[in-house]
C-alpha cells in the first residue's frame, strides 16, 4: 500500500530535523518512492510503500518527538478510477 506523508516541524527544531534525516534508515519493509522538501521551510513530503503495519509504526514513531506527521493511504488516480468503474460507481 502507498502512503503519502507530510511532516511539519517548528523552526526551532530545524537542526534536529536535519540530523534525523541524515540518519534516516527505513525498515526493510518500507520502500521510499520519492521525497520532497518545501523550499519555504518546515515541511517534508514523502511517498512510500509498505504492507506491514509494524514497519509503518517503526518508521514513523521515532519522529514523534520533533515533528508532526500526517500520513494517508493513497493510490494513483487512474487506478482509483478503474476501481470505481469496476464497482459501478
Amino acid at each position: 500500500m502507498l502512503f503519502f506523508s507530510i511532516s511539519t516541524w517548528e523552526p526551532k527544531d530545524s537542526e534536529k530535523i536535519i540530523q534525523h534525516f541524515k540518519e534516516l534508515r527505513p525498515p526493510a519493509n518500507i520502500k521510499i518512492i520519492n521525497q520532497w522538501v518545501d523550499l519555504n521551510g518546515g515541511r517534508y513530503f514523502m511517498l512510500y510503500e509498505t504492507e506491514s503495519p509494524e514497519a509503518y509504526a517503526e518508521f514513523n514513531l521515532p519522529w514523534s518527538d520533533i515533528c508532526y506527521i500526517q500520513s494517508s493511504p493513497v493510490m494513483e488516480s487512474t487506478e482509483f478510477i478503474k476501481l470505481m468503474v469496476s464497482k459501478g460507481i
